[in-house]
């Protein structure tokens, strides 16, 4: 989306739903969005795909509109980051009702003229003139406030979503932060070890976690669905994540876990619970269809040894987890 003033938002308006009703095109806020930025003509990919898609179906589906919208209209962050997402979802639905009011009220103006052409038909008397005048100029009224107070309500979501993504980009810089995910980057991660391991006493272990078969999963499925398994995974940390636990994603399917004030066992069982529990997950599509019916990985627990540096602790955990792959994968390792 782009900064449109009102006016330039409201000639849009007046180009997009026309195209919309000629092709019977439900005025939902993603297909709003689609044939706004149609009309708008700054996307060129869009709008040929736009334009093949009509072309084949003689219409744009709506599933393909809220796919589209997500394509070209919403970063890949914030359509994987799930507070984002959230945003996005109240954003695009906040626009909604103001929608549908508008196509109400459009449906209320073109009755109101009808039945004053027939009134006017048959009108003999100057009062039937007024008469019919009033009433045309309230249902005119009526209909001009909704498209202006709809004109309104997109400008302020136009400048939310511009918010958002200066908001993401901002993310994308914090170099501690990784900006698919949210969690730690590996220098964020070595910065938390730096700052634990002079105050540990053999007691800050480290799990490493890698998605087994990723290569394999992007591969069969496309790399948004190794996209979308790696921020599924995310969240599910996230929500097993212990009090005295720091989470990371150091790459691609790799993830990190600090445990602070945790004996070896303590943290092999926690890796354990973790990974039966990932086993249980499903990943399916938007459609419902499964992706992958078992989520499997692999993991290497290795507890600080005195004054080990961050580098070394994250090499020794890296080489256990390497040990559970060699040993068949979907396994913890710790030694």
């Amino acid at each position: 989306m782009h900064p449109d003033s009102p006016r330039q938002a409201n000639a849009l308006l007046y180009k997009a739903v026309p195209l919309m009703r000629k092709m019977d095109i439900a005025p939902t806020p993603y297909n709003y969005g689609i044939w706004y930025e149609y009309v708008r003509q700054t996307s060129p990919k869009l709008n040929q795909l736009m334009d093949s898609t009509i072309g084949r179906l003689g219409s744009l589906p709506s599933f393909i509109s809220k796919e589209l919208f997500h394509q070209f209209l919403v970063a890949e962050e914030a359509r994987y980051n799930s507070d984002h997402k959230d945003r996005l979802e109240e954003l695009v639905n906040s626009v909604s009702t103001s929608t549908y009011t508008m196509t109400e009220s459009l449906q209320e103006l073109g009755s109101v003229i009808e039945k004053s052409r027939r009134v006017l038909s048959r009108a003999d008397r100057q009062q039937h003139l007024e008469k019919v005048v009033r009433y045309l100029d309230q249902g005119t009224k009526k209909a001009l406030e909704e498209a202006e107070y709809f004109s309104t309500s997109l400008h302020k979501v136009n400048e939310e979503v511009l918010q958002l993504k200066a908001e993401l980009d901002e993310m994308k810089n914090n170099v501690d932060l990784d900006p698919l995910t949210q969690l730690l980057n590996q220098k964020g991660l070595e910065r938390q070890l730096y700052s634990l391991i002079p105050s540990s006493e053999d007691d800050l272990s480290l799990l490493i976690l890698d998605i087994d078969y990723l290569k394999q999963i992007n591969h069969k499925n496309g790399r948004r669905a190794g996209t979308a398994l790696i921020c599924h995974i995310s969240r599910i940390l996230h929500s097993k994540k212990l009090e005295n636990a720091t989470i990371a994603r150091l790459n691609g399917g790799t993830f990190a876990i600090v445990l602070h004030e945790a004996t070896l066992d303590y943290a092999i069982e926690y890796a354990e619970i973790l990974r039966t529990h990932l086993n249980k997950q499903r990943l399916k599509s938007r459609s419902g269809e499964g992706i992958i019916d078992k989520i499997c990985v692999s993991v290497g627990v290795a507890t600080v040894i005195g004054q080990e540096t961050p580098a070394n602790l994250i090499a020794r955990a890296s080489g256990y987890l390497d040990n559970a792959k060699r040993q068949g994968r979907n396994r913890t390792a710790s030694r």
